[in-house]
């Protein structure tokens, strides 16, 4: 299994990615791991979020906040990511539809016990008031920490999840308004962070990072970490203006 750890100022290429590597699970077999880093703040608009009525509200809710909004490859409502998220994603080929609580389950493992390697007892279900509601939840003990979401196409799925380690109070005030606006019940305190969990511990982005690998490595020995081919970052620049909205 491949591995690609990467950062884009863009948020768009990085749902180009996602794309270009589940094409690619899909036409040739290949699966792949891809962990990253968001560089700048994004409003991450579901399929649901796209259709409402009050979509154009939404927009002018990010670009009031100078939050990109874009498209989400996965399932899922309405979220917001930063430079304090990291985001974890697989793309797996020959991928059937009965598979897909096997894939939550995989990944939600990998997470819980890479938060376990950091010290922090994590656990899987949706609490009241969580953003981007769903049983596929990682909950820790300030909160909701991880969502994650997948989208399934012939041949290949992606799934994906965003976890949040530290989220600054301009991305939370525009999650509650957002939550609002689309009637979805909102609670400051189902909201959770890793920084909160482990006050003044440094470099968690990079621990945690690490401390995924090492539980992804349990399901994968043989991961390796590689730079992701020409052919898939070209394909993911021609992807990723498709997830630009409006």
């Amino acid at each position: 299994m491949e591995l690609y750890t990467r950062a884009e100022a863009d948020p768009l290429l990085d749902v180009g990615v996602a794309h270009a590597l589940l094409e690619r699970a899909a036409q040739t077999g290949v699966g792949a791991l891809m962990l990253w880093h968001p560089l700048r703040p994004a409003l991450s608009l579901g399929r649901l979020d796209i259709r409402d009525r009050r979509s154009p509200q939404l927009v002018a809710l990010a670009r009031d906040a100078g939050v990109s909004v874009v498209r989400r490859l996965a399932g899922g409502r309405a979220a917001t990511l930063d430079g304090g998220c990291l985001c974890l994603g697989w793309a797996q080929p020959h991928a059937r539809l009965q598979q897909s609580s096997a894939r939550y389950q995989l990944l939600a493992d990998a997470i819980i016990t890479a938060l376990g390697d950091l010290g922090i007892d994590g656990s899987l279900g949706e609490a009241p008031g969580e953003w981007c509601p769903g049983a596929w939840s990682v909950q820790g003990p300030n909160g909701k920490l991880a969502g994650l979401a997948q989208r399934q196409i012939a041949g290949a799925a992606w799934c994906e999840a965003l976890i949040v380690i530290e989220r600054p109070p301009t991305l939370m005030l525009l999650s509650r308004r957002v939550h609002e606006l689309l009637d979805i019940p909102g609670r400051e305190t189902a909201h959770g962070e890793l920084a909160a969990a482990l006050p003044s511990q440094p470099d968690l982005h990079a621990r945690l990072s690490a401390a995924l690998v090492r539980a992804l490595r349990r399901q994968w020995p043989a991961l390796e970490r590689r730079i992701l081919p020409v052919t898939v970052t070209d394909r993911a620049r021609q992807r990723s203006a498709n997830y630009r909205w409006p």
